[in-house]
C-alpha cells in the first residue's frame, strides 16, 4: 500500500520481485488491486515465497478494480501449505485474459482447471518445468479450447509418461512451434503420434525413450534427443535444420540423404568408429578455413582436429619444465643466490659509508643463533663492561622491528665501525647466514677487508664452508683471526687482542 501511495506519478515501474515473502488469501487479493493502480508494470516475479490459504480469494473487488497492465508473471519455488486443498481460482478468467508469459517452476502445480485454461486466451510462452503434472491432469489442463494463443510450452521435469497422451493433447493447441518435455520418463515410443501441424521445435531429450519412429512429428525444424542410449537414427525429416544426438550409443552418423536442410549436427559423446561413403557427403561448418568443403576432402591438423588434447599436453608438459626448473633451482640455491644479488645490487645504490657521525656501533656481530649463549653472555658482558666499554650492535636487541631484515643488516653495518664474524660450524651452515647475513659480507669485503675481524670458537676448514661463502673462504686464507682457546689462563690474551682489533 505504501509503495503504491508514496511513490510519485506518473509510476515508472515496469518490474516488482517477491523474494522469501509471505501471503495470505486476505493479502494476495489486496495486492492485487493495489497493483493495478501502477499502469507501468509488466512484470511480476515471485521467488521462494509462501501462500496459506485454498485460493479463496475477493473477486469480486478483483474485479472492480479493473484491467491488470501485466504481462509476464514469473513464480519460482512458491510453497502453498495443503496445495491439494487449493481452490480453482474460479472467477480470475477476467484478469488473466492480457497475460502473455507465465513461468510456474519448482511449485508442485500437478493441473490447471479447464475453465482457467481457457481464460489465457493471450498467453504466448508457458513454462511448467519442474512440477507434478501427470498424463491423466494433462486432459484437463490443456482441455478443447485451452491456451489458443501459446507458441511455447515447457513441461520438462514433471511426471509424465505416455508420449502418445502428450501429442495427442498438445495438438489441441494450434499455434503452438515449440515443446520442450525432456527429462520425463516416457520409457516407449508409438509408431505414430498426433502433433500440433504447426510444431518446429521438439525436446525430448533425458526420456529414455529407446528408439526413435515416426511419431517424431515430420514438420520439425529442430530435434533433441540427446541422452536417450539411441543406438540409431534412420528417421526422414525433410525440414530439420538442427538435430542433437549428444550422449547416445550411436555407432554410424545419421544418413545425409533424409535430412537434406541440415545445418547443425552433435554427436558428442556417442561410440561412432567408422564412416560410411554417403557420411563423407556431410558439408563442414567449423573452423571457418574449411566451411562449405566436404568432410570427405577435408584434412585437419593434429592440432585443429584435438585442440583440448594438445591445449593439456602443452599445460603439462609447461608444469613439468617449471617443476624441474624449482627443483634445479633448490638443488643449486638459485634462490639464494637471486636475492644476494638484489639486496647488494640494492645495496650499492647507497653511499658506500655512512658518516663519521653516524657510526654509533664499536662492532657489528654476525653469529649463529646456535652460539647465541656464548656470544650475549660471555662476550657482550666482557666487551661492554670493560673500561673504557665497546658498544656492540647484535640484531635481538637493535634491529628495528617491522622493518625488512636486510636492511636492518645494511644499516647496522654501516653504522658499525666494524663487523666482528663469530664462526662456527653452526655459523656455516645456518638458514640465517645463508640467506639473510651473508649479503653483509658482499657489501662488507668490497669495501675494506681491514673492517672484518675473526672469531673462530671452534675449529673449521676453510673447504668445509660452502662455496656461496666464497669470499669468506678467501678471507680465512689470507687475513689471520683469533681463536677462542679453552685454556682459562689463555683467554684472557684473547680478550685483550679482541680490543686491540676493535680500537684499530
Amino acid at each position: 500500500k505504501s509503495l503504491v501511495q508514496n511513490s510519485t506519478r506518473p509510476f515508472r515501474i515496469q518490474k516488482l520481485t517477491f523474494k522469501n515473502a509471505f501471503f495470505t488469501d486476505q493479502t494476495i487479493s489486496r495486492a492485487i488491486v493495489l497493483l493495478k493502480v501502477i499502469a507501468s508494470l509488466k512484470e511480476l516475479e515471485a521467488i521462494d515465497c509462501a501462500l496459506e490459504g485454498k485460493g479463496i480469494w475477493n473477486i469480486k473487488e478483483i474485479e472492480r478494480s479493473g484491467q491488470s497492465f501485466v504481462e509476464t508473471v514469473t513464480i519460482k519455488k512458491l510453497m502453498i501449505q495443503n496445495f491439494h486443498l487449493f481452490f480453482d481460482l474460479n472467477g480470475m478468467e477476467t484478469q488473466i485474459n492480457k497475460l502473455k508469459r507465465l513461468t510456474i517452476a519448482s511449485s508442485n502445480v500437478f493441473m490447471v482447471p479447464c475453465k482457467l485454461a481457457k481464460g489465457f486466451s493471450s498467453l504466448l510462452y508457458l513454462d511448467f518445468h519442474d512440477n507434478l503434472l501427470v498424463n491423466n491432469r494433462l486432459e484437463e489442463t490443456i482441455c478443447e479450447g485451452s491456451w489458443p494463443s501459446l507458441q511455447t510450452l515447457n513441461l520438462s521435469q514433471n511426471s509424465i509418461k505416455s508420449l502418445e497422451q502428450v501429442a495427442k493433447c498438445t495438438s489441441r493447441l494450434p499455434k503452438l512451434n515449440n515443446l520442450d518435455i525432456s527429462q520425463n520418463n516416457f520409457g516407449e515410443i508409438p509408431d505414430v503420434c498426433e502433433w500440433p501441424k504447426s510444431l518446429k521445435y521438439l525436446n525430448l531429450s533425458s526420456t529414455q525413450i529407446p528408439k526413435v519412429t515416426k511419431c517424431i512429428p515430420a514438420t520439425l525444424e529442430v530435434l533433441d534427443v540427446g541422452a536417450n542410449n539411441l543406438k540409431e537414427f534412420g528417421l526422414q525429416l525433410a525440414h530439420l535444420k538442427e538435430l542433437y544426438l549428444t550422449k547416445n550409443q550411436l555407432k554410424t552418423l545419421p544418413g545425409a540423404t533424409p535430412i537434406p536442410n541440415l545445418v547443425v549436427l552433435s554427436v558428442r559423446r556417442n561410440k561412432l568408429n567408422g564412416f560410411s561413403k554417403e557420411e563423407f557427403e556431410y558439408v563442414c561448418d567449423s573452423p571457418l578455413a574449411v566451411r562449405g568443403a566436404q568432410v570427405g576432402a577435408v584434412r585437419l591438423s593434429l592440432m585443429e582436429c584435438h585442440r583440448s588434447l594438445v591445449v593439456s599436453l602443452i599445460c603439462v608438459l609447461v608444469f613439468l619444465l617449471i617443476l624441474l626448473l624449482v627443483a634445479v633451482g633448490y638443488k643449486y640455491h638459485v634462490v639464494w643466490y637471486l636475492r644476494m644479488t638484489w639486496a647488494w645490487l640494492q645495496a650499492k645504490r647507497k653511499p658506500k659509508r655512512a658518516p663519521p657521525k653516524d657510526v654509533c656501533y664499536d662492532a657489528f656481530v654476525s653469529y649463529s643463533e646456535n652460539d647465541s649463549d656464548w656470544v650475549e653472555n660471555t662476550m657482550v658482558r666482557q666487551l661492554e663492561q670493560a673500561c673504557p666499554p665497546f658498544r656492540l650492535c647484535l640484531h635481538k636487541r637493535d634491529f628495528v622491528p617491522g622493518k625488512w631484515i636486510v636492511d636492518n643488516i645494511i644499516d647496522c653495518i654501516e653504522k658499525s665501525h666494524k663487523t666482528l664474524f663469530v664462526l662456527s660450524e653452526h655459523f656455516v651452515q645456518s638458514e640465517w647466514c645463508k640467506y639473510e647475513l651473508d649479503f653483509s659480507h658482499f657489501r662488507l669485503f668490497d669495501e675494506n677487508n681491514d673492517a672484518a675481524i675473526l672469531v673462530l670458537l671452534e675449529p673449521i676448514q676453510s673447504k668445509a664452508i660452502p662455496k656461496r661463502f666464497c669470499k669468506l673462504r678467501k678471507i680465512m686464507n689470507t687475513k689471520t683471526y683469533l681463536e677462542w682457546p679453552l685454556e682459562e689462563e689463555k683467554q684472557q690474551v684473547f680478550w685483550e687482542n679482541l680490543k686491540v682489533a676493535l680500537k684499530s
